[in-house]
């Protein structure tokens, strides 16, 4: 995956495509947005993602149809590993620990981490 991160609006655009099993053109892309962006808006972040090579583009006539290249999940790790990182010195530790401290985490999320640390 490229190193360069994805704006929150590049982020809308791509829950779209990730959502879709096949490729989508413009206006299906506009259609679930609605109309929180102008079509040029749309066009110019599906560019800026295209070039970031974070989605493809299929020629089909004179329209162009968009698609995921980088998994969500992928994107998702790529982007937990830079926050911890970045804010937690790469440790989840720090992460959950901060959390905690914070009164973030409920008793069922904590259960739920105490499962996982012990493979249950």
């Amino acid at each position: 995956m490229s190193k360069n991160s994805i704006t929150e609006s590049e982020y809308e655009v791509m829950k779209v495509l990730w959502k879709s099993d096949t490729p989508l053109g413009l206006g299906e892309i506009m259609g679930v947005l609605g109309d929180k962006w102008a079509r040029n808006t749309v066009g110019t972040l599906l560019t800026r993602l295209a070039e970031k090579s974070i989605i493809g583009v299929k020629k089909c006539g004179k329209s162009n149809l968009y698609y995921a290249i980088v998994k969500e999940k992928d994107y998702s790790m790529s982007e937990t590993k830079s926050l911890l990182t970045k804010l937690y010195e790469g440790s989840i530790g720090n992460l959950v620990a901060c959390l905690y401290e914070n009164k973030e985490l409920s008793k069922e999320e904590i259960d739920n981490l105490r499962k996982i640390i012990n493979g249950d």
